[in-house]
């Protein structure tokens, strides 16, 4: 029994159910009538661009391999499915890392993971940085702990603003009581 005989099964585990979580949360905020009010430009550009070059390089290397050992006739079918099955699973995971943070009506969506609106205590925005971009932080509450997210900005960006009035008008307190400090 080799390493690869264990691990490439346990990476298909992880990455099924990594998806299949994905694909659940989307078909639940569609029932929860879900309406996007905005997408981030500039929050987690590196990330973005770095799955998309991931995804990339890692569609090309498969490419190569499997081209690889048919060339050289020393495959067996089960290696070829493995390479190319694995690689395609990986992007389909990779595809929500690529997409830009939205707002919505149920939350800030950041790399497929949703902050709620209710969840959030706080929004700190923190001055110009050497860069111009403005941090936004956002305490919240994940897993009945308290969690800081950030999100970024350029300075003088209009969705900064629009980013304000959405969190004014969809974050409300545990009291009931509408935020708008």
């Amino acid at each position: 029994m080799t390493a690869s005989s264990i691990f490439y099964p346990l990476m298909f585990i992880v990455i099924i159910y990594f998806i299949f979580t994905n694909i659940r949360d989307n078909i639940k905020y569609k029932k929860e009538n879900m309406e996007v009010l905005l997408y981030l430009n500039n929050d987690d550009r590196l990330v973005h661009l770095l799955s998309s070059i991931l995804m990339a390089v890692m569609i090309g290397m498969t490419g190569i391999l499997i081209l690889g050992m048919l060339k050289s006739e020393s495959f067996a079918i089960e290696d070829v499915l493995t390479m190319g099955v694995l690689p395609a699973l990986m992007v389909v995971l990779y595809i929500p890392l690529s997409k830009k943070t939205r707002l919505s009506t149920l939350g800030i969506h950041k790399r497929s993971y949703l902050i709620r609106w209710e969840n959030i205590k706080s929004i700190n925005y923190l001055k110009p940085d050497a860069k111009d971009r403005v941090k936004t932080k956002i305490l919240h509450i994940n897993f009945n702990r308290d969690t800081t997210t950030e999100i970024t900005f350029l300075k003088g960006d209009p969705q900064l603003e629009k980013f304000k009035e959405i969190a004014k008008k969809y974050k409300v307190n545990k009291k009931g009581k509408r935020s708008g400090k």
